[in-house]
């Protein structure tokens, strides 16, 4: 979603978002795009369409649909089994995503959680800001990232880097990270709001491989990495090997 784009449908949502009635997804018709500000969009099975966009709305696509771009600013995004779409993009809202999805571009988000189970594939990168990731035998060849949330990466393919800076990563099932693993320092300026938060945890599991870098700039993060796992070569902190069960 490009910058232009994102703020005018922000705009939108903002000034008309708040009034508007929850009603019933719009079906969007097969060959065609779905242009919305205030209603829910959906893609029925089996059908191909063009862009789905809406700014207050949630959207579903159903089984072995294929799309463009689908984009929302306030509201979730479903996606059923063997979809292809070029991209995934929210602002406030969650994208969980069946098997076999197939994304051209990018899956992307501010606040809300990424879930992509097993047998995909993203030509781009996974994002989020505040939420966690959780992929399951998926192919990301790009990066995965957030800044809160937790990292669950199973029997997954990460082409370049994984990064967080609060949260926990978990790398199992001989997942395999092409690029770093960077664990970046929050940038809070020294202000502290409540109590203060738990220190950066990852967990390199038996079989999975880091090929690049563990590039630590938090000091307090807590790195262990099982004995039959491969890793490059870590800055920052200390790594503490296992061999049993992984530490909580």
């Amino acid at each position: 979603m490009n910058e232009t784009k994102f703020f005018s449908a922000l705009l939108t949502a903002l000034v008309v978002g708040a009034a508007a009635p929850a009603v019933a997804a719009t079906v969007v018709a097969p060959g065609t795009s779905g242009d919305s500000t205030n209603k829910s969009l959906s893609v029925a099975a089996g059908t191909v369409v063009k862009d789905v966009e809406t700014v207050n709305g949630s959207i579903s696509v159903e089984t072995g649909a294929q799309a463009n771009s689908v984009e929302t600013v306030n509201g979730s995004i479903r996606v059923e089994a063997d979809v292809s779409v070029d991209s995934l993009e929210t602002v406030n809202g969650s994208i969980l995503a069946g098997a076999n999805l197939t994304v051209k571009g990018g899956v992307e988000t501010v606040n809300g959680r990424i879930e992509i189970a097993q047998g995909s594939q993203i030509d781009g990168s996974v994002e989020t800001v505040n939420g966690g990731i959780s992929l399951h035998q998926v192919k990301v060849v790009q990066n995965v990232e957030t800044v809160n949330g937790r990292l669950d990466l199973k029997a997954s393919q990460i082409g370049g880097n994984v990064e967080m800076v609060n949260g926990r990563l978990d790398l199992t099932d001989a997942s395999t990270i092409g690029g770093d693993v960077i664990v970046r320092k929050s940038k809070n300026w020294g202000w502290s709001w409540g109590s203060k938060s738990k220190p950066p945890v990852v967990v390199i599991g038996a079989g999975s491989e880091v090929r690049g870098q563990i590039l630590i700039e938090n000091e307090e993060t807590k790195l262990f990495v099982h004995e039959n796992a491969r890793i490059g070569a870590v800055t920052g902190v200390t790594a503490q090997r296992f061999s049993a069960e992984a530490p909580e």
